[in-house]
């Protein structure tokens, strides 16, 4: 698709290009119609100069027989009408028949002109025509030539139009050199002009990408001239404030939620733990662990609903210090290898490089408990999950973790790291929030490192771990 830049530049391009084409045509035709007309001037006037001279060679044969033309002709073909200007003309050419067509002068070149019946029509007397003739076009006249025996004669009077559509070609090239280079300064014209006039609609698309979840607090840069542009501005920097507000509000809200059911969950947990320890029925015990269960996983939600809403508002306390990322990840496996023994899934451990990195070790080591736990949860019975740190070159540690389960469709896999998001699938078989790979995501990416995924149906997932060594 094209930008609307492009459009605008495309869009004035042809136009001015159209109008540029008809302005062409008709100057062209404007400057045919006006050459024409003063050859025709030029025609009309030496066809009268001619009729005169040829009215006056007539007149010396009075007396004679109307229908003796030998004499007029033998003295106009030894008149010189050379003698007569010529002013404006090119490649003249004469011929004189009576009205009956009963030729006197003829002319080898307008002779080859079928103008039978012209002589018998009278509309064309006075009058000129456009012929072409052995590749040559000519303009012609026909006029009456009275004498004084009041014989009618015709005289047709012809002339070059060739010299004058050599000019017209001559400026047929200079448009087509013309019209072209003109539509390139245009286009280049409307781009110069649309970038300075997209200019802060682009610097205000840049920023705008910059802002998220996280960075609210950014605002777009208004223009100095009080156009459209800034009115745009200024109504979608409105619209990122009332977004803002809500953010806030919906964090302060999430973070109230969860502070104050923490309370009320731990209580209900305590006492139904000690109903447990004192209840001697086993349907009753067996009640009260699904009871226990569910106020477990409510737990954990809320913790991560309280995670996520310090994280949102930057007022997690970091405590940074250098840490061995392999211990960590000894310790993670040694503390959930127990959840490992009960789904039969055997943890393999392997460490190739002792890497130490500053980090909040208990922040970081959630993350890892995280990615371990899912890679369990998700792996069939019997299987393996692989565990494996390397250090990398430009001193990078990588953490691999690995499952053989079921995998994550293509179509899920762009998704997994936004809040709440589970499949269908998922959902139904395996408990969860959905929040902890939005967590483990936005912890690492806090320690300055990405966090990537691999996943094939039917042959299990890579979760990847970058961080600086």
């Amino acid at each position: 698709m094209f930008s609307i830049k492009a459009k605008i530049i495309f869009s004035y391009t042809i136009v001015f290009g159209i109008l540029l084409i008809i302005f062409s045509y008709v100057i062209y035709i404007k400057i045919e119609r006006t050459s024409i007309e003063k050859l025709d001037i030029d025609i009309k006037k030496y066809s009268l100069a001619v009729r005169d001279e040829i009215s006056e060679v007539a007149g010396e044969q009075k007396g004679e027989h109307i229908r003796d033309f030998s004499s007029i002709s033998n003295n106009l073909k030894s008149f010189d009408f050379k003698n007569i200007s010529e002013e404006g003309l090119h490649d003249v050419r004469l011929q004189l028949f009576t009205i009956k067509g009963e030729k006197i002068l003829t002319d080898s070149l307008l002779k080859l002109n079928n103008n039978a019946g012209v002589s018998n029509n009278a509309s064309l007397f006075s009058k000129f025509q456009t012929i072409h003739i052995s590749d040559k076009n000519y303009r012609i006249y026909w006029s009456f030539v009275d004498v004084e025996d009041n014989t009618p004669y015709v005289l047709e009077t012809a002339a070059s139009l060739d010299f004058i559509y050599s000019d017209l070609h001559g400026l047929q090239i200079l448009f087509l050199i013309i019209i072209p280079f003109a539509l390139i300064i245009t286009g280049f014209t409307a781009y110069v002009i649309s970038k300075a006039a997209f200019k802060p609609v682009t610097q205000m698309a840049e920023t705008a990408k910059l802002i998220s979840a996280i960075s609210l607090d950014k605002r777009l840069e208004l223009p100095k001239a009080n156009d459209e542009v800034r009115i745009l501005g200024e109504t979608l920097n409105e619209m990122i404030n009332r977004i803002d507000n809500a953010f806030k509000n919906q964090k302060q809200f999430i973070a109230n939620a969860s502070h104050e059911i923490k309370t009320p969950l731990t209580i209900i947990q305590s006492e139904l733990e000690l109903a447990e320890k004192k209840s001697k029925v086993d349907e009753m015990r067996d009640s009260i662990n699904i009871a226990l269960s569910e106020v477990g996983g409510l737990t954990k939600l809320t913790n991560s609903l309280l995670t996520l809403a310090r994280l949102d508002s930057s007022r997690v306390n970091w405590e940074l210090s250098n840490i061995r990322l392999d211990e960590l990840l000894t310790d993670c496996v040694q503390s959930i290898n127990h959840t490992a023994l009960k789904k039969n899934v055997r943890i393999n451990l392997s460490i190739n490089d002792a890497v130490e990195i500053k980090a909040d070790k208990e922040k970081l080591k959630s993350v890892f408990f995280n990615l371990i736990d899912n890679a369990i949860k998700y792996s069939n019975t019997g299987a393996e999950v692989s565990v494996t740190l390397n250090k990398i070159e430009n001193e990078k540690a990588v953490v691999t973790v690995e499952d053989k389960g079921e995998g994550i469709s293509p179509e899920e896999l762009p998704h997994i790291f936004k809040r709440f998001y589970r499949s269908n699938e998922i959902r139904a078989e395996i408990n969860g929030s959905g929040l902890g790979l939005t967590i483990a995501k936005e912890i690492i990416e806090m320690h300055h490192g990405t966090i990537t995924v691999e996943s094939m149906l039917g042959k299990g997932t890579i979760f990847k771990v970058i961080f600086p060594a």
